[in-house]
């Protein structure tokens, strides 16, 4: 067992993508939270250097009362940058009051809890008075000190608001960046997409497609190469094997055919000694069994190699269908037989091949059906073709043996007895005449009291 874990992702799009759009969200998140701090400095080194320069201003200097409210109405104007636009709070505050005692002017929103101790000149400190952070800065003119105030509370709350809608932008921005990633992965496993494609057109009957190095990516040149190589060996295997089944089954053809000549004429000869003629008819029936073997093995053979040829001509489903259903009814007459068709079923085909397919369905079910269980038959138009449903009452068959039904030499009788009459040829067979017609036959459905299988064939265009 591999040590290696499977990852909890298994599309490898998506994690090519989500890797994609992780790395760029992280750069996008560095440069935000880099951008931001150094807004949030400068903004208030800004708003520093600006408090500082009013302070040196001469306006300060000013003796008469009547100016103060001037020059307040002047610092809100300046300051009125840092302050949300919606705001209609005064931004900046101002009071000037005497060292010898008497406050000169302080404005009308100074926080009654605001209290400054008096610092040096230009010395700027923050301070909180009325639920409001302040920054404070001082200069001395003569026997007045001035103190100036900028709320920094509105400007903290501008500056949020910008970088909400800025985070905002950088969220959208990283949507964006995701579906680009999705679609760019897209687009780079479109090649992959495109090779995927041409290996599932590649089949046993016709193993010499190749897929061209030259359509494709250069990174995937020695993939192309390798899944081809491989190609080739498989071909050569895959012929080698057919060519010795149907060279097999066509040379045994010859012997057995003489063998059951022979034994025919030897138990013709055999007289009136019992014992001679029931050895000579069970040697017979294996000869026979063994002409029937070879005769599925050579049609296989040329369905593998793709020369097993059908030739085409115009019949009707449903006679067949009834002259199989009397056939059952003398067959298995404890069977009950449901038998529902249409008035006329027209189709193109090999008529003794199609009848063979039905005989195999319907023997199975009486083989492997319940003893004195229901058989049905049901035909029925399916699209742009028939199809043709064989069920009957069953004990089910084993999950295990499912898939393997229509392998080759395969029988779900585990000790591979003869209690059942075949060798495990007939559904194999039966599939490759279906798909030879244009058809297909599969385990349609499978339960613990019934199995149904289906053939459906193309109908004959009008």
């Amino acid at each position: 067992m591999s040590s290696e874990r499977r990852p909890v992702i298994r599309s490898f799009r998506l994690r090519i993508a989500l890797i994609t759009t992780g790395l760029a969200v992280s750069v996008v998140a560095v440069l935000f939270v880099a951008s931001a701090l150094t807004v949030m400095h400068r903004r208030a080194s800004i708003l520093d250097r600006m408090m500082v320069a009013h302070l040196a201003g001469p306006g300060f200097g000013a003796n008469s009362t009547t100016v103060w409210p001037a020059i307040d109405a002047h610092l809100n104007a300046s300051f009125s940058g840092f302050a949300p636009l919606e705001s209609k709070e005064d931004y900046a505050i101002l009071r000037a009051v005497n060292t010898k005692g008497g406050t000169v002017y302080q404005s009308r929103n100074w926080p009654a809890s605001l209290l400054v101790p008096e610092a040096a000149d230009g010395a700027l400190r923050t301070y909180y008075g009325g639920g409001t952070q302040w920054r404070i800065g001082q200069t001395r003119r003569g026997d007045v000190l001035v103190q100036l105030g900028v709320n920094t509370t509105l400007s903290e709350a501008q500056l949020k608001a910008t970088i909400v809608k800025f985070g905002g932008a950088v969220v959208m921005l990283c949507l964006l960046v995701g579906l680009v990633a999705w679609y760019l992965a897209g687009r780079a496993m479109r090649p992959i997409e495109h090779l995927t494609g041409v290996m599932e057109r590649i089949r046993a009957s016709d193993m010499r497609q190749r897929v061209s190095a030259d359509d494709e990516a250069l990174e995937f040149d020695r993939l192309v190469t390798v899944f081809n190589d491989m190609l080739d060996r498989l071909e050569r295997s895959f012929l080698q094997a057919v060519r010795f089944s149907g060279d097999a089954a066509h040379e045994l053809r010859t012997p057995v055919a003489i063998l059951q000549g022979e034994l025919e004429r030897a138990f013709e000869r055999a007289g009136n000694n019992p014992e001679m003629e029931q050895a000579l008819a069970d040697m017979l029936d294996e000869v026979r069994r063994l002409d029937s073997i070879v005769r599925k093995l050579l049609m296989l053979s040329r369905a593998d190699a793709g020369q097993l040829q059908i030739p085409l001509q115009p019949l009707d489903l449903v006679p067949m269908l009834r002259e199989l259903a009397d056939d059952l009814d003398m067959m298995a007459p404890e069977r009950p037989l449901q038998l529902q068709l249409p008035p006329a079923m027209p189709a193109q085909g090999d008529a003794d091949l199609l009848r063979q397919v039905l005989q195999n369905l319907v023997s199975n079910a009486v083989k492997y059906g319940i003893p004195e269980g229901w058989i049905a038959i049901q035909a029925r138009r399916a699209g742009a073709g028939w199809q043709i449903d064989v069920s009957n009452a069953s004990a089910g068959i084993a999950f295990e043996h499912r898939e393997r039904l229509f392998d080759r030499f395969y029988r779900a009788d585990e000790a591979h007895n003869r209690r059942v009459a075949g060798v495990g040829l007939g559904l194999a067979l039966a599939r490759e005449i279906a798909r030879a017609h244009g058809g297909e036959l599969r385990l349609a459905e499978c339960t613990p009291s019934q199995v149904t299988f289906s053939l459906s064939l193309p109908a004959m265009q009008s």
